[in-house]
Formats: C-alpha cells, sequence, structure tokens
C-alpha cells in the first residue's frame, strides 16, 4: 500500500552540464565522497541549503512512502542532488521513481537529477526494507552551479537524516471479551487480548457516546486507559465501575465510573483523538437506541444483560456492531445471560451452554398491525436441529393459526400465511420430535398480530371525475373518508416544507390526486406492509393511504390522513399522459403529464410561475420544487414532464426535477447532476442511488470555468470544474482526461461548450459524476462572472442528502474552528458547530501553501473558507467522503476575529460571606496567541480592578476575584471579561469582551448568607439577565401561583419574597413533576436559575426562572398584597418594567383596548397599554377571558406579571383576577410612535425577538441582511398590523431553513413611510 505523506527526502545537487554525476557521489554518504569531489567550492559555505521534507518519524518495514528533496541558495544554472539511503554501509530499501518524479533517475543505489532545473525540488518513492533494519540513514548532496561553464564557482550543500523503525500495533485478536450491565452499579467491560503478544493499551482508548451522540458516527467522549496499562498475552484486562460488587471489583483493572446504562455505546479505538482506527464495539455512535441495542435476537440485550463473547469470534467487529450483534443465537457473537452473571469475568475465551433448546418468533412482532394478506413468518432455533426424519435432526417445527390444524415445517426457513383475512390472528409455534410429540418440557412460542381493515379501495377515478367540470368541479366524495393505492408520481422531499405528494393509480386522466399533510409527510408516521416503521415514500414507490377528500379552492386533495403504508417500489411503471397545452384542464389534475415540442412564452409571470405554449395555447409552470431551470424567452424545450397542480385559479404543471425540463439544444449541468432526495437517502446505504440518471448519454454542456485547468491534481491528466452561469445546487460539473493535452488551457471566467459522455468517477463508497469530453471544446468567451458563491454550514458537505447537490460546486463557510490537522492525506477538519467537514489540499497551489506553513493548529479561527466539494474515497459511515477542496492560499481567511470567548462560568456559583475568593472560568479560542486575558470587576461600586486569567491549556482560563474587600454596601459583586490575541497575521491585535456590551450588560451576584428572591431578580443592567444565571440555588417565599397554574398549560408557579420589597421580589420556577402548593403557603425551593431554559427557549427567554426545583412547604400564611401599578409602569418599554418580573400586579379601572389572537391589550387613565394574557389561567376564568371586548371596561385586573414570547403580560389566574365589568365605552390610548426597539437578547444563540411597533394600520416588510447586505431572511413581508407594539422571532435560519453563521446581522423595517434598521449579534 502507497502511504502519501506530507514529507520528501531527496538529496540536491546541480552541476556544469545539464546532466546527472556519476554514481558514487552521494554526498556524505558513508563511504562516499560529496560533490565537492567535481565541484569546487567548500562544503555547506554558501547561502542555501539542502534538505528532505517529508521524512516519517519513524518507518514500517514494506510501506511505500513518498519522499521529497530541495536545494535552495543563488545559482546561475540551476540545481542538481545525488541521494542514497543506507544501513550502515549496506542500502537500505529501495528507491523508485513515481508519476511526480521529474528531472530525476536512478542510477545504481542512487536517485540523482537527470538534467538541471531551477526549481531545485525532486520527488521519489521509498520502499522500506521489508524486515527491521533498526535506523537508517539519508544522505544527501545538493548543488547550486554558479555563473562559470566549469565546475568552478559551485555551491556545494550536505546533509543526512536518521530514522528509526516502527513496528507497527498488531491489534488483531484484541478485543471486548465480555460486558455486564447489571443491577446498581455493577458494569464492567472486559478486553481480551488474543494478538500473541503482550499489548500496551496506553496507545489505545474506549471513547463512548452517551444515548443519541450529538453528530451520529462520532464519539462524544475520549476515555484513555491509565499510565502502564498493559494486557498480557492470553489475559484480559477489566474496567469496572467504582462502586461495582466487591466480586467484580476484584478482577478489575481500572475503575470508571461512565460506564454503559444499556444505550451507550462504546468503541476499542487504535489512536489519537483526531485520528483513529476502530477494533472493536459494543454498541455504536449512529444514534438513540432507545433502552438498548437487540442481541442475538434478544430485545435490548445490551441492557440488564450479561454478555460474553463466543470463544469462535477471535478479532473485533471494526465498528459493525450490527453484524456483531446478529439477529439469533445462531449469528451472533456474543452469548447473552441474565443481569448480574459474573461467572465468566476474569478469564476468556469459555464453552457456556445454555439450557436446553429454544424457538422464538422475529417477525412480525407481537402485537403487530399487518396491512397484507400474506405475512412471512421468520423465527429462530437454539440448541435444536431441524429436519426430517432420518436425516439426523432432532425433530421438527409445528405451526398453528388461530385455532386451525398445524403445520408441519422441517427447516429453519422462514414461512408464509396466506389469504388472511382482516382483523386479529393468534400464531403459535413449537418444537416436536421425529414422532410428532412436542418436547417435554414443552418449547415454543406464540404472537398476536392484526390485519389491519383495508377497506374497500376507492379508485382516484371515482373521487376525481365530474361529468362537467365548468358547473361544477368538485369531487363527488367531498368530505368522505377514502382508502387509495397507488404510485407516488411526486415525492415530498423537495416540495414546500415536504407538505404536497402526488399519487397516480393508472394512466391517463382523472387517476391522479394531490396529497396533503400541513405538518410535513416528514414528520408522518410511515409504516411498511408488516408495521414496521419507514422513512416514506420515494417517487416510483407503491402506497396505501387512508384520509378525506377535502376541496381546497377548487383543488381537489387528500387530506388528514391518518395511515400511511408503504409497500416499496411498485411493479408498474406509470407513463405520464403526453398531452397539448391546449388539453390541460381538471381531468388531468393531480396526474403525471408530458409536453413535447414547446417554448418559453412569459419567463417571468411572477412567484417562480413562467409560461410555455407549442404556438396554438400556452401552460403554467411553477416552482413546487427545486428543479434549477431558468426561462428564457423563446428557449425550446424538447419535453416537459410533472403533476397538474391548481391554485389561484389557474391550472400549473410542477416539474419534480431538473430532468423534467429537457432542452432542445445545449444540456444544463443541473440535469445531468440532480437526482431525488428519496435516492440520496439510499446512498448511503448503498453507494449507486447517487449516480447520474444520465450515465452514459452523450450532451454538450455551456458553463463557466470556476477552476482551471493545470491548478488542481491530477496524476498525469488534466481536469477542470465548470459551472452552469445561475450557480445554485447541481450546478458544476468536472471533466478529466488521462492525456494531459487533451484540453486547452483554461481560466477562470472562461465560458465554454463542451461536448462528451457522462460517468461515474467511483472510489469505494463515492460516486462522482463527470463529463468525459470527446470533442474539441468552444471557448465562447473570458472574463466572464463567476457564479455567486453559495455559503454552507460545514455540517451541510457531510451526507448525501445534503452534501451531493454541492458536488463540484464552489461554496464558502463561514465562522468555523480547526478540529482536527492529524490526517494521512487531508490536511484538517473544519467544523462551525453543524458537524465537521474534511478540507483537502488538490490544489498545487493550496497544497505549496500548506507545505510551507504546515496545517493550522487545532483551535484556529476559520472566519472564511471557499473551495469545490470533491467526492472522492472516505466513508459514509464517518462522513469523509466528502471533501472541501480551496483553490488558493487567499480562499482561507484564518482568524481576522478577535477571541471568541464562551463557557463562562464561577466556583462558588452563590458565594457566602465565608468565601474569601471566587474562581471566574471561561474558554477562550483564537487562531493565535492570547496575550492578555482580564477579570474587570467591582466591589460595592467601587473602581473597577483588573486581576489577569492564566490558562494551563491553551483554552481554558481562570481567575481569582478576591472578596476581602467587601465590608459594606449591598455587598454586590459585578464583572466582566476581555480577551486580546497577539495580532498575528492581522493589522492589529484585537480584543473581544464578554458580555458583548458591558454598559448593556454585565455577570454578577451578591456576597450573602442567606439568598433571597430579590437577589436573583435585581440587576442594574438592561439586560435584565439574572446575575446567577445557571447557579443550583435555595431561596424561600410565598406562593403566589400554585397547582392549579401548573396544570393551566403554562407549567410554572410564582412565588414572592415575604419582604416589604415589592419589586424584583417575584420570581417564577417550574418542577418536573406536579406538586401540590397552594396560595399562601411559605416554601422553600431549590433549582437551576435561567434566563434562557433551553427546552422553552421562545416561550420562557428573558423571564428569569428556577427550573426542575425541588420544593419544602416551611408554613401556611396568607398570599401578599398585590403590588398596585399602572399601564404606564409596565407597558413593554418602560424604564423599570423587568422590576415587576415574578410580582404580583394589580391594576385599577382598565380598558380592553384590543383584542389580540393570542392576548388582551389593555389601558388605564395613563394613556398607555398593557397587555394580559389567561397563560396561568383556570378553565373558567379562561372562558370568562374569552368574552372580553373591546372597550370593556373593569374595575381591576391582577396576576403574576411575567415575560413570555416576546412581552411582558400580566398572567390572569382565576376570575376573581379579573374585576367587576363598569362599562363599555370608546377607548382612548396614547398613540404609539413609529419605532424599531433593540432586539433581546442580544447577543443571542440560537433566537432573538426583534421588537417594533407603528403607529397606525399598516403592511410591514420586516427583513434581515447580513453585513454585507446579502438578504438572509424574510420574516415580514407585507403583511398588516394595528397600531401597537409587536414581536417577530428569529430563529438564526435563512430563507432556506438552514441555520446562519454566527457574526453580526442588520435587521430592517418599512411600515408605511417609516424605514429604520439596527445591529444584532449571533454568536456560537
Amino acid at each position: 500500500m502507497r502511504q502519501l505523506l506530507t514529507f520528501t527526502f531527496l538529496t540536491v545537487a546541480l552541476y556544469a552540464n545539464s546532466g546527472g554525476p556519476g554514481q558514487g557521489y552521494a554526498n556524505n554518504a558513508p563511504n562516499f565522497n560529496n560533490c565537492t569531489s567535481c565541484h569546487n567550492g567548500t562544503q555547506n559555505s554558501g547561502d542555501g541549503s539542502v534538505f528532505f521534507t517529508g521524512l516519517p518519524n519513524s518507518y514500517v518495514p514494506g510501506e511505500t512512502y513518498t519522499i521529497g528533496v530541495t536545494v535552495t541558495g543563488a545559482n546561475e544554472r540551476g540545481f542538481g542532488f545525488q541521494a542514497a539511503v543506507q544501513s550502515g554501509n549496506d542500502v537500505a530499501g529501495e528507491i523508485l521513481l513515481n508519476s511526480s518524479s521529474s528531472n530525476a533517475e536512478i542510477n545504481g543505489d542512487y536517485i540523482q537529477h537527470s538534467s538541471r532545473t531551477t526549481s531545485g525540488s525532486w520527488v521519489f518513492d521509498w520502499i522500506a526494507p521489508s524486515t527491521d533494519l533498526g535506523e537508517v540513514t539519508f544522505s544527501v548532496s545538493g548543488l547550486a552551479t554558479g555563473g562559470s561553464s566549469s565546475t568552478s564557482g559551485d555551491d556545494v550543500y550536505t546533509s543526512s537524516e536518521v530514522i528509526p523503525s516502527q513496528i507497527p500495533l498488531d491489534v488483531t485478536g484484541l478485543l471486548f471479551s465480555e460486558y455486564g450491565e447489571g443491577s446498581s452499579n455493577n458494569k464492567y467491560l472486559e478486553i481480551y487480548n488474543g494478538t500473541g503478544a503482550d499489548v500496551d493499551l496506553t496507545s489505545l482508548a474506549f471513547p463512548n457516546v452517551a444515548n443519541a451522540p450529538s453528530t451520529a458516527g462520532e464519539y462524544e467522549y475520549w476515555n484513555t486507559f491509565p499510565a502502564g496499562a498493559v494486557v498480557a498475552s492470553g489475559d484480559v484486562y477489566v474496567i469496572a465501575h467504582p462502586q461495582s460488587d466487591e466480586s467484580i471489583l476484584a478482577h478489575a483493572d481500572h475503575e470508571f465510573t461512565y460506564l454503559s446504562n444499556g444505550n451507550d455505546g462504546f468503541c476499542l479505538v487504535e489512536g489519537t483523538e483526531d485520528s483513529y482506527t476502530i477494533v472493536d464495539c459494543i454498541g455504536d455512535w449512529n444514534g438513540d437506541p432507545g433502552d438498548g441495542w437487540d442481541v442475538a435476537g434478544i430485545t435490548n440485550g445490551t441492557q440488564n444483560h450479561t454478555l460474553v463473547r463466543q470463544s469462535t469470534v477471535i478479532e473485533g467487529n471494526n465498528g459493525d456492531w450490527i453484524a456483531s450483534a446478529g439477529t439469533n443465537a445462531g449469528n451472533s457473537e456474543w452469548i447473552v445471560l441474565d443481569q448480574d452473571t459474573w461467572d465468566y469475568l476474569g478469564s476468556h475465551p469459555h464453552e457456556i451452554t445454555t439450557d436446553g433448546p429454544s424457538i422464538a418468533i422475529v417477525s412480525p412482532e407481537d402485537g403487530a398491525n399487518v396491512s397484507a394478506s400474506q405475512v412471512t413468518i421468520e423465527f429462530t432455533v437454539e440448541n435444536f436441529t431441524v429436519g426430517s426424519a432420518g436425516d439426523g435432526a432432532d425433530g421438527h417445527v409445528h405451526y398453528q393459526l388461530n385455532s386451525n390444524d398445524p403445520v408441519m415445517h422441517y427447516s429453519n426457513d422462514p414461512f408464509s400465511l396466506s389469504d388472511l383475512s382482516p382483523g386479529s390472528h393468534e400464531l403459535s409455534i413449537w418444537l416436536v420430535d421425529d414422532a410428532h410429540a412436542a418436547l417435554d418440557p414443552n418449547v415454543s412460542d406464540e404472537i398476536s398480530f392484526t390485519v389491519s381493515e383495508g377497506g374497500t379501495i376507492t379508485s382516484i377515478y371515482d373521487i376525481q371525475f365530474v361529468s362537467d367540470p365548468s358547473s361544477d368541479d368538485a369531487s363527488p366524495l367531498n368530505g368522505q373518508e377514502v382508502t387509495i393505492q397507488g404510485i407516488v408520481t411526486a415525492e415530498f422531499w423537495g416540495s414546500d416544507q415536504y407538505r404536497f405528494m402526488f399519487v397516480q393509480d393508472s394512466e391517463g386522466p382523472w387517476n391522479g390526486i394531490v396529497c396533503f399533510n400541513y405538518d410535513g409527510w416528514d414528520q408522518f408516521d410511515w409504516v411498511d406492509a408488516v408495521g414496521n416503521p419507514h422513512p416514506g415514500p420515494g417517487e416510483g414507490d407503491e402506497v396505501t393511504l387512508t384520509g378525506t377528500v377535502e376541496e381546497y379552492f377548487n383543488l381537489t386533495e387528500l387530506t388528514d390522513v391518518t395511515s400511511g403504508i408503504v409497500h416499496g417500489e411498485s411493479e408498474q411503471e406509470l407513463v405520464p399522459s403526453l398531452i397539448t397545452p391546449s388539453e390541460i384542464g381538471e381531468a388531468y389534475e393531480g396526474c403525471l403529464l408530458r409536453f413535447e415540442n414547446v417554448s418559453v412564452t412569459n419567463p417571468d409571470l411572477g412567484y417562480g410561475e413562467w409560461e410555455f405554449g407549442d404556438g396554438t395555447s400556452t401552460g403554467i409552470c411553477d416552482d413546487k420544487w427545486d428543479y434549477y431551470y431558468y426561462p428564457v424567452s423563446g428557449h425550446e424545450l424538447a419535453d416537459i414532464e410533472g403533476v397538474l397542480d391548481f391554485s389561484y385559479g389557474s391550472y400549473k404543471l410542477q416539474p419534480r426535477l431538473a430532468r423534467d425540463v429537457v432542452e432542445a439544444g445545449i444540456t444544463r449541468i443541473q440535469r445531468v447532476q440532480q437526482v431525488l432526495h428519496s435516492d440520496l437517502m439510499k446512498a448511503g446505504e448503498d453507494a449507486e442511488s447517487d449516480i447520474s440518471y444520465m450515465l452514459e448519454d452523450t450532451v454538450t454542456i455551456e458553463g463557466i470555468v470556476t477552476m482551471p485547468t493545470g491548478l488542481s491534481y491530477a496524476g498525469s491528466g488534466i481536469k477542470f470544474i465548470f459551472a452552469d452561469v445561475n450557480g445554485g445546487p447541481w450546478s458544476a460539473i468536472l471533466s478529466y482526461d488521462p492525456d494531459s493535452s487533451a484540453f486547452p488551457t483554461l481560466f477562470e471566467g472562461d465560458l465554454i461548450q463542451a461536448t462528451g459522455y457522462i460517468y461515474e468517477y467511483t472510489t469505494g463508497p463515492a460516486n462522482m459524476t463527470e463529463l468525459f469530453i470527446t470533442e474539441p471544446i468552444n471557448i465562447m468567451d473570458f472574463e466572464q462572472p463567476l457564479p455567486v458563491i453559495d455559503t454552507v454550514q460545514t455540517g451541510d458537505l457531510r451526507w448525501p442528502t445534503e452534501a451531493e447537490q454541492w458536488g463540484n460546486v464552489m461554496v464558502r463557510v463561514e465562522d468555523a474552528v480547526v478540529t482536527g490537522n492529524d490526517f494521512q492525506y487531508e490536511v484538517f477538519a473544519a467544523d462551525d458547530g453543524s458537524g465537521s467537514v474534511l478540507v483537502d489540499d488538490d490544489s498545487d497551489s493550496v497544497a505549496a501553501f500548506f507545505e510551507v506553513l504546515g496545517p493550522p493548529p487545532v483551535g484556529s479561527l476559520i472566519q472564511s473558507m471557499e473551495g469545490w466539494l470533491y467526492h472522492h474515497y472516505g466513508s459514509y459511515a464517518d462522513s469523509t467522503a466528502y471533501k472541501l477542496c480551496p483553490l488558493y492560499a487567499d480562499d482561507f481567511e484564518f482568524g481576522s476575529g478577535p477571541p471568541s470567548i464562551s463557557g463562562v462560568s464561577r466556583e462558588p456559583c452563590a458565594p457566602s460571606t465565608s468565601d474569601a475568593e471566587v474562581v471566574v472560568s471561561c474558554v477562550i479560542l483564537d487562531n493565535s496567541t492570547i496575550s492578555e486575558a482580564l477579570v474587570h470587576y467591582t466591589l460595592d461600586g467601587s473602581t473597577y480592578s483588573t486581576v489577569t486569567m492564566t490558562s494551563t491549556d491553551d483554552s481554558l482560563f481562570t481567575a481569582v476575584l478576591p472578596l476581602s474587600g467587601i465590608s459594606s454596601g449591598d455587598n454586590s459583586v459585578y464583572y466582566y471579561i476581555t480577551a486580546t490575541d497577539d495580532g498575528t497575521d492581522q493589522s492589529e491585535p484585537k480584543t473581544s469582551q464578554y458580555p458583548y456590551d458591558n454598559d448593556h450588560d454585565q455577570l454578577g451576584f451578591v456576597v450573602t448568607d442567606q439568598l433571597g428572591v430579590v437577589d436573583l431578580q435585581h440587576t442594574p443592567w438592561q439586560s435584565g439577565n439574572t446575575r446567577y444565571e445557571s447557579c443550583e440555588v435555595t431561596v424561600s417565599g410565598i406562593v403566589t401561583a400554585d397547582t392549579a397554574q401548573y396544570n393551566s398549560g403554562y407549567s410554572s408557579y410564582a412565588l414572592q419574597d415575604p419582604g416589604t420589597q415589592q419589586q424584583w421580589a417575584g420570581l417564577v420556577f417550574d418542577t418536573e413533576e406536579a406538586v401540590e402548593i397552594t396560595r399562601g403557603e411559605h416554601v422553600s425551593i431549590t433549582g437551576l436559575v435561567t434566563d434562557y431554559d433551553p427546552d422553552w427557549l421562545f416561550k420562557f427567554g428573558g423571564n428569569t426562572r428556577l427550573i426542575n426545583a425541588q420544593v419544602s412547604v416551611i408554613e401556611t400564611l396568607t398570599e401578599p398584597n398585590a403590588s398596585v401599578v399602572s399601564c404606564e409602569d409596565i407597558h413593554q418599554l418602560a424604564d423599570e418594567v423587568e422590576s415587576y418580573e415574578g410580582v404580583l400586579v394589580k391594576l385599577n379601572n382598565v380598558t380592553v383596548s384590543a383584542v389580540n389572537d393570542f392576548d388582551w391589550s389593555i389601558t388605564d387613565e395613563t394613556g398607555f397599554e398593557a397587555l394580559i394574557d389567561d397563560d396561568m389561567a383556570n378553565f373558567e376564568a379562561d372562558n370568562f377571558m374569552g368574552t372580553l371586548v373591546e372597550g370593556q371596561g373593569l374595575d381591576h385586573v391582577m396576576g403574576i406579571f411575567n415575560y413570555s414570547f416576546g412581552t411582558y403580560k400580566v398572567q390572569i389566574r382565576d376570575v376573581a383576577d379579573l374585576g367587576q365589568t363598569v362599562a363599555v365605552d370608546d377607548v382612548q390610548v396614547n398613540p404609539y410612535e413609529y419605532a424599531l426597539h433593540d432586539n433581546f437578547p442580544n447577543p443571542f444563540n440560537p433566537e432573538t425577538q426583534i421588537r417594533f411597533s407603528i403607529g397606525s394600520q399598516e403592511d410591514v416588510k420586516l427583513i434581515i441582511y447580513d453585513v454585507v447586505g446579502r438578504q438572509v431572511r424574510t420574516l415580514v413581508n407585507g403583511s398588516s398590523f394595528s397600531p401597537g407594539f409587536h414581536v417577530a422571532n428569529w430563529d438564526g435560519l435563512n430563507d432556506k431553513g438552514q441555520k446562519v453563521p454566527s457574526g453580526l446581522y442588520i435587521y430592517r423595517i418599512k411600515a408605511g413611510s417609516f424605514i429604520a434598521d439596527k445591529k444584532m449579534l449571533l454568536v456560537k
């Protein structure tokens, strides 16, 4: 195997003539002369040098390495070299030329220049000795020629390197031999060494995931063996929980707390955190298995069981857990024993026999619902040979369906039950001897299953057909529930929010229908024919659907679907109906259609629609699916296919994919490249479903060259990339030819036409669609604008369903971090938080750049990076099949931003008077060195002081805040953090601050022995954030919202500090499960303080709460009096509105000023408006509030003041909180000003609320842009809003539903003539 390395070892020299030296002048090689034998000059006295590049730290016997050598220094006529590799005085290994070796030749045991070169660099291969020779010496002489045509005036340089051998660790035979998931803490892993030699485990690790992995296929926790951990040959090494049973600990070699609870995948690996090889696994890292993984046919076999490896297994599973676990005892590598069975711990292998024969039905599962009248029964038999009498069998199988006669079965093969009637069925299966007698004791299994009442299949024709559509086109079955069976003609993947799917059960008119699911068909509970979960049908699959026929603005739909069964790919192929535009009408609604020989008659009807015609009539095409066609007036089309839709009074053809719009001339690249989403889902498994549908077709393609010839590695051949001028997904293709002279020189921006055939370049699981050009390339123009480069996330470049669309396309990644840089072929891995992608140096320019600088260090920040996506080698299993390949060094922008500060914490979190200091910690990342990190703090309002933060691991920084200065005042401490880098590769050093704006927010705490609600709530900062974010605290107060409010749907309680202070004295809290508490009870609560509950961010974000609290009742008192406030005190922008959060408030003499969609506006004599809401209301109060009308006067309203869904409001609890109705009058409210307010929170992650107010009814647009003015997201697009205060939520996604990178964004509003904009910061 050839191992490509980024190091090269060569000997370099130049001579007066253009040829190479004679044999034997290998510089400083033992027993040989150097170049001074022929060239005048003092050795190593010039201004240059000779050196090897790419030498391995140690060599593996028999391995092939690619080596390089370089000569530098002043020269007139070029450089030369000669090199050798020796062990003592003998030749070591073999030197060979490779495809990249130029101007070099083999001369005996040496390699040397064959003609002088001005580059001073050479490349060759070295095959290491087949056996371990110990140290070998690489020797090289290099020469830079002088001005003379003779050998005088030349500079001679020499160098040598000594390389030791490396015997690779042989892990074959190293494996997990036993696994215990016992009761309590009785958990362990046993590793057996069957390699034949002692194994040092410190070069291995046992990483794991906890339940569902953060990133599928990647570990979450890297667990190492302690220093000195060795397992002797034939022995075992036991890792046990430190609190496990003594009988387990007696065998333990290493104690480890975080062992599996049955659903945590562990692997034994060799290597480092960034580069490792999986040796063996128990479980996997691919997803949440639920309670555990099935093993040997035992459900949740990894939970509450002991697993012992079969004695026949002699090596690890290399990560293939599915095969290792097996489906029954016969094909599993494991023996499943009862929980707390430790009889075999401490040694391996074992011959284990189980008690007696067994039989078990595997499929279908007990209680399954099946939809077919024929069911296949799969079963397993253990410790019993099934067969016919006389062939050495122990007996055979009997099975009985319901009360029918038993049936004999003479093999372990599955059997089928046919002609099953709808309803419940019972199946029994048992083992018998040759005389048909049941075994004693009886060995049997039984299941029940239900064949669904399929009902009568209604033909789609009967749903759709009407005799006179011009008078009434409504379905005759409108409003009725029906069951249909047909073929998917347009899969829901790719449709608008996955809501639309078209099904047809026969060719021709009236036979198709659109099936609609508002929540998206990807959220629907699809099943296959035997009731197993299914991801959903693809185009061409047969389905059975039960739903209701509904007319939606004259479009007949099947909606409210209650059952969806996927039968798999249909044997019938539906041919689209070939019609003319004049035939478009009701009869073909929902049907698959085809139009031939048409042209574009109007390229832009608005909203993505365009018109086509055949010269006599026209039709409309819409874009419910993305098919990447950009119509131009008069463009001729050979044919168009699609399904017929109806909306806004017109029939519209919906093409489903790029292949549905076929040009009459030039083929657009998207039609070659795009494949169905359902096929991409399969590609990750079968490694072939991503192949182009136009494979081997001859086409002519037009595009802009985006990667020029000669830039990227192509062996002895040549390659380039060109792209559709419109850019975007599926828009680029690569062309390669093994003949480097096959193409003309092409530059970026060349507009070309190329003719050739489509083929797939396949490397392992990866297929990359390419164009093999067969005719001369036509260069039509040059210096054309390059297609716009899309910004994507690194996680979009990992798996076929997201990554395949970007193959060969130039894309941009922003705000990523280098997560690994120790790879055999690629340069580094980068992750913007969505999953890592490998970055390769396929470009010669990039390869040279990193050969000089080396890969960027782990943790380096990448502000931006551009490149094309290469589908090349790697594996889908670990998402390494796709690589990002930048073209130039300028395509990288490393760390031009300031340091990143995150993970801020303190210890103790809630300091008391006995604490002399507080330790503040945070993670600071930067591409260069952090020159200074400071905590700025103030004690009791004193002048700010600073303390320096220090780090021991380059990222985790800590500082100690002394508390000795607190002696009086309110004992408050406030602080913020700054970090400054050293300015490397930047115009100047840059500084970050946390929190982002210290005039808006700071961190803080109170030094106190009796923490109160006021301490949690009070803050002098505009942000309103608690000083105790993520602290676990205990406070007490009197209940103001009790179990009735928890059960109302708000799922929270409230309490209030019993002191005299009312502002800042209220707090909302919740519990994991409902507890019985009553208003007026004095309670103590312990829980986690947060303003940003991650489970309910938009609902509760910005509302200080205590979550998952433990509650204890101290005594029963009375509910505190409500704080009397006015609308002026608590309107949305009031100066002290935050201080009433959580407080019981009361407003007198109010009037309902507006009945809103989710709440009510009220006003009082101040003329300001406030909100009341029913989130905490009991049933009676909720009903009463539903009767409130605008202008209704109430003598008071009362409730808990909170912040939710972006606004402050009074939460009514019961009818008593709503005073008597006093009048219904005209409402007088102070007019709202037009204003765009600060978003909250800011900075934010992952979402924020954008608030604005308008003075009259207006059509509003609210749009988000990035800092260069590109539109990112339209939040509001011309909707009409009433006068008042409004909130729009942005979830950090763009208009395509993709997460946007961190950075500065601009939000801009237009309401009538009012226009304003503000900035906000999204952070990671």
